[in-house]
């Protein structure tokens, strides 16, 4: 099946993503914790072969990072839906 760049389409770019989240009441030393932990986790050899060996790259970005990228992700997908009427 060709891809879309393939079909002409330049410009198309879809990311897969997986973030954790939690309810912001969540008490600030178990969100510390609980970073920490997806850092460790995200820099984990065995996790990162296993990516790999999936055909997944790792992008793990903090909390800060991620919120910027998911708002960037938004905007992006929100003008998508807004060009083709899928979205006012």
């Amino acid at each position: 099946m060709p891809t879309f760049q393939e079909l002409g389409y330049k410009d198309v770019e879809m990311y897969i993503w997986a973030g954790l989240f939690a309810q912001s009441s969540l008490p600030a030393p178990i969100v510390t914790r609980l970073r920490e932990a997806m850092a460790q986790v995200m820099t984990s050899p065995d996790v990162l072969k296993a990516f790999a060996t999936s055909g997944s790259l790792v992008a793990y970005q903090d909390a800060p990072a991620f919120a910027q990228f998911i708002a960037a992700d938004s905007a992006r997908l929100i003008a998508a839906l807004q060009k083709i009427g899928k979205l006012e």
